[in-house]
This record gives structure tokens, C-alpha cells and sequence, in this order.
């Protein structure tokens, strides 16, 4: 167990930590988050004994970590950095060797049997065995993380630091690298604490969260309680929007920009094109959130294109940027536009005896509300016509809370009836 009881300090003068306490516990993944300044580093570097709080103690197992010789505390705890920088060139597998130095004994320091089947164990498990004859100036900045990596599991510590070890890598590598540390909590108990400035990545891999700020703690606890979005907020001083995950429970965080200029706002008239008995298609420069029903593409995208007709429209439209399309077979199609409203637009086609509807908002709409929406459409569809429906989609340019829905359900209605009527499919 790390024990921190008010610690305080900085650099000369200046205080940066202002009475820290938190206990961590064998096998814990905890993430310090927190806004330039705010002292994410500093602690991390007092809890990893490199400076020594004015105020307050850390300690490691019950000792004060200062009471450990740095050959004892290297063999307790490892320190990953964002980014390290290697002088000379070695190779990848007398890099990891220099993680058994703690271990290593007088002063003809050689490498023991035991050192060996450590350093390859380490090096497969993170998978850079392949380049251990490679110096470690010829791999890309991922691989080399991950031989640091290797070469900080080679302490077999109790207790790995981590200081935004991903800052520098791309996706792949920031989840190979996660991926491998989250596993040693799980197999071998080992304690982690990580510094991050993405607060989705942390609250994807880590148990529990600090919140630093100003110095001070601002919340301890599991990820729910702590990515509130009026906590970050406050401490960010930003807008953040909360956000579901797919597939998991953990909380995510989506920042919002300003609200775009009068001028980009495109005009939603002007994306719809018919193809003659090809199909027709919906295009404009700027990404929509789709709801569709159809049987095989149905659910929610973000696309920039709709498109629906025969084969071959859909090939010649292949290079379309983001383009959902849904295929139908070669047959005369008829179409209408009913766009009597700027701010709503109902499309229409019928082909094979099938009615293809697209509702184009130019105002938000919330997923849920999509949903309800999509169900009002299917209703009137059902009560206005027997003809059968290939598909439906509704489009919006973001998903934020509507206030006036209400209104939005009772024009639909109205628009629905001119655009079949228009179609002639409309019941007598």
C-alpha cells in the first residue's frame, strides 16, 4: 500500500501540492487527473521519492519511502515516463537488461540465469522480443515505450508510476500499452498510478480517480463520481458533454466547441439528388446524425451522404465520401420533395411499390428523441398508406436537447400527407 498523510511542497518557494492524503492498494490502477498546473506531476514525482515534500509524509509498505536506498526502492517501484531518451544506442534487449540492475550485486555486475528468464519473460509479455537484437533508436516511438515498459516490469516492482505514458503515441499504441499494464493489475497485483490528460482514457482503465486542483484534491473516488460534467467543468473551465459508451459502463466526455457561425450553416435544400430510375441521394459538407430502419443498416451513424437505389448508382457514387447507402432493385422510381419549411424536409421515393422516406433536420436532435420521432414517422406512414416501407432515416447536424418537440410531431404529420400525396400512394 502507498500511504500519502498531507503532503506539501513544490519547487524552492513555491508551493504546488497543498495537503494531499490518499492511500492506493495492492493491485489498484489509480488515475491522477487534473488542468495544467494543477500538480499532477509534482505529486507523482513525491510519491515516487524523487522530491521530497516540505510538509507531510509518503509511504511504501508501512516505511517512509525516504528511508529506502535507491537499490531497495528501485526494486519496490518502477517510474514510466512519457518519453524517454536513450544516448546511447543498445539494443532492445540490453535495455530491459538495465530493469535487473536493482538486483545485481559487488562490483563485477554480471547477468545472472535469473536475469536472463526475467528479461525474456518481460520482453514477451509486451511483446518486443522480436527487436531484441535491434538497437532502440531503430523502433518507432510506440515500440520504444514498450521496451520501457518491459525494461520497468523487469524490476518486478510492487509499484509502477506512470507520467502520461501515452501522450506521445497514436491509438493502436496508447491501448497496446494500457491493454498490458491494466493485465499486470489482474495477474501479478501490481499497483499503478498514472498521470493522464485524456479523462476517457483514464476512465476506461483506471479504478479509482484523483481530481487535482489548484493542488488541492478536488475528488477521490470511482470514475462516476468523479467525471461529473459539472465537476470538470468547474475545473477545467470548459464545456464538456457526457457521452455513452457502446460497450461499457465507463463514463466518457466529449468537449464542446463553439457554436459554429451563421455562415457555415448549409442549406439542407440543396443536398438532395435524383438519378433518374437509378435512386436519389442526400449529400452535404457537414456530417449528419442518421437514424435508419432499414433491416441490415438500421441503428445510428454519422454520415455525410445517404444514398438508395440500384447497384449501379451505387458504384459509380463508391468514391462518395462517408456514404450510407441502402440498395434497391432496378426498377422506375418516382420522387418528391416536401420542403415547404426551411428548417424540415421530407424526401420520397417509390420504387418496386416501395416508399423510401428521408426526414432532413437543420435543427438538433437528441438520440432519444430521434427515436420517438422515427416511431411518430412509422405511425403516420401506417395510417396514411398500405404501400410498404423499404426505408426510413432521419437526419440532424448534432444531437443536443430540443426544447419544442412537441411542435416538431405536429407539423411532421402535415408534411407527411403532401409529400405522399405528391407520390399519389396517399389512402383515399
Amino acid at each position: 500500500m502507498i500511504q500519502v498523510k498531507e503532503i506539501r511542497g513544490g519547487y524552492g518557494e513555491k508551493e504546488v501540492i497543498r495537503g494531499i492524503n490518499l492511500e492506493v492498494n495492492q493491485g489498484e490502477f489509480l488515475g491522477i487527473l487534473g488542468p495544467n498546473g494543477s500538480g499532477k506531476t509534482t505529486l507523482l514525482k513525491m510519491m515516487a521519492g524523487i522530491l521530497a515534500p516540505m510538509s507531510g509524509e509518503v509511504r511504501l509498505g508501512g516505511h517512509l519511502i525516504q528511508s529506502y536506498q535507491p537499490k531497495a526502492l528501485a526494486q519496490k517501484m518502477a517510474v514510466l515516463p512519457q518519453k524517454t531518451d536513450q544516448a546511447f544506442s543498445f539494443t532492445v534487449e540490453e535495455t530491459v537488461q538495465f530493469g535487473r540492475y536493482p538486483y545485481q550485486k559487488g562490483w563485477l555486475q554480471s547477468v545472472t540465469q535469473e536475469d536472463v528468464q526475467v528479461v525474456s519473460k518481460v520482453m514477451e509479455q509486451t511483446g518486443v522480443a522480436q527487436f531484441k537484437n535491434q538497437s532502440i533508436h531503430e523502433l518507432s516511438g510506440g515500440e520504444q515505450q514498450r521496451v520501457y515498459l518491459a525494461q520497468a516490469l523487469a524490476q518486478q516492482p510492487e509499484y509502477l508510476l506512470l507520467d502520461e505514458p501515452t501522450s506521445f503515441l497514436d491509438l493502436a499504441y496508447q491501448k497496446d500499452l494500457l491493454d498490458l499494464i491494466k493485465e499486470e493489475t489482474a495477474s501479478s497485483r501490481l499497483t499503478v498510478i498514472g498521470v493522464f490528460h485524456d479523462v476517457n482514457i483514464a476512465s476506461l482503465y483506471c479504478d479509482r480517480l484523483l481530481l487535482l486542483h489548484e493542488g488541492k484534491t478536488d475528488m477521490l473516488g470511482i470514475p462516476h463520481h468523479v467525471l461529473t460534467t459539472e465537476r470538470i467543468n468547474r475545473v477545467y473551465e470548459t464545456n464538456v458533454t457526457p457521452l455513452q459508451h457502446p460497450f461499457r459502463a465507463n463514463p466518457q466526455l466529449m468537449v464542446e466547441p463553439a457554436a459554429p457561425s451563421k455562415a457555415s450553416i448549409v442549406n439542407i435544400a440543396d443536398g438532395w439528388r435524383t438519378y433518374g430510375s437509378e435512386g436519389m441521394t442526400f449529400s452535404i459538407n457537414q456530417p449528419l446524425r442518421i437514424l435508419s430502419s432499414h433491416k441490415k443498416n438500421g441503428g445510428f451513424f454519422w454520415k455525410r451522404s445517404i444514398g438508395t437505389g440500384t447497384k449501379t448508382l451505387h458504384e459509380q457514387l463508391e468514391s462518395a465520401e462517408e456514404m450510407l447507402f441502402f440498395e434497391q432493385a432496378n426498377k422506375l422510381a418516382q420522387f418528391a420533395a416536401e420542403d415547404a419549411e426551411d428548417d424540415m424536409i421530407l424526401y420520397g421515393m417509390l420504387q418496386q411499390e416501395a416508399l423510401t422516406i428521408w426526414l432532413i433536420l437543420k435543427r438538433s436532435l437528441a438520440d432519444g428523441a430521434a427515436v420517438q420521432l422515427m416511431g411518430q414517422l412509422m405511425h403516420i406512414m401506417k395510417q396514411e398508406t398500405s404501400y410498404p416501407i423499404h426505408h426510413l432515416c432521419i437526419a440532424a447536424p448534432n444531437t443536443q436537447e430540443t426544447e419544442d418537440a412537441d411542435h416538431l410531431h405536429e407539423r411532421l404529420g402535415q408534411k407527411v400527407q403532401g409529400l405522399l400525396h405528391t407520390l399519389k400512394v396517399i389512402q383515399k
